[in-house]
């Protein structure tokens, strides 16, 4: 993502697919899973609005660092129990 123009690059996924094993699973103790993703950086609306002012415009605000131009969404699952009982 450019910052300038909050033009987005590449093209994604539609969907995404793994496999993943626990190197340190131990069959007798109990353990819990959960999967965290972050999605790409996007702009806020503050970077639109910064973007549309010419340099002389610009509020201090669009480059001083006090307002947040970017952010990046999170998501996690439900855990996934291991209970060896």
């Amino acid at each position: 993502m450019n910052p300038a123009t909050c033009k987005q690059s590449g093209d994604g996924s539609e969907e995404l697919c793994a496999v993943w094993t626990d190197p340190d699973f131990d069959p007798e103790e109990p353990a819990f899973y959960y999967l965290r993703v972050i999605e790409n950086p996007r702009c806020r609306w503050a970077a639109y609005d910064c973007n549309s002012f010419s340099g002389a415009e610009r509020p201090d605000a669009c480059s001083d660092g006090s307002v947040a131009l970017t952010m990046q969404k999170r998501a996690w699952t439900s855990p996934i129990w291991y209970d060896p009982q």
